[in-house]
């Protein structure tokens, strides 16, 4: 009976990972939108990358160029983001498929490096990263 207890977790735990893939060869998924913040911040895209987290305000707003520049200013104090990986294997869907980590390591232009883990949630359908989840 265990056993096909595990087997039918399986699949259910295959199908909300497959269904939160967004299609289109995994498009939406938690990775790509970590993997594409950290292309912003990397290119100081600062603006663009603001648009990957739960809860900003309007792309034009002067609330959002405020934050802007306090990322830019945080990120040149550390030598702006050199590189980056993002760690394989490093992505944990919930059961649910609503919220997600995602394991990176980052290098920064003054030579510090920092790991990280990256919590997302699902918004509308995107991975958004979620700095309220306290986790």
């Amino acid at each position: 009976m265990k056993k096909i207890a595990s087997l039918i977790m399986a699949l259910c735990v295959m199908t909300l990972v497959s269904c939160s893939s967004g299609g289109a060869g995994g498009k939406n998924t938690p990775t790509k939108a970590v993997k594409e913040y950290l292309d912003c911040l990397k290119s100081e895209k600062f603006s663009k990358s603001l648009t990957y987290f739960d809860g900003v305000p309007e792309v034009e707003s002067a609330e959002m160029e405020a934050l802007a520049g306090k990322m830019e200013e945080s990120m040149k104090e550390q030598g702006g983001l050199k590189s980056f990986v993002l760690v394989e294997g490093g992505e944990t869907i919930s059961e649910c498929g609503e919220t997600a980590t995602v394991e990176a390591v980052l290098t920064y232009g003054n030579g510090n490096i920092a790991e990280n883990t990256f919590n997302l949630k699902k918004v509308d359908g995107e991975w958004k990263i979620d700095l309220m989840s306290g986790k």
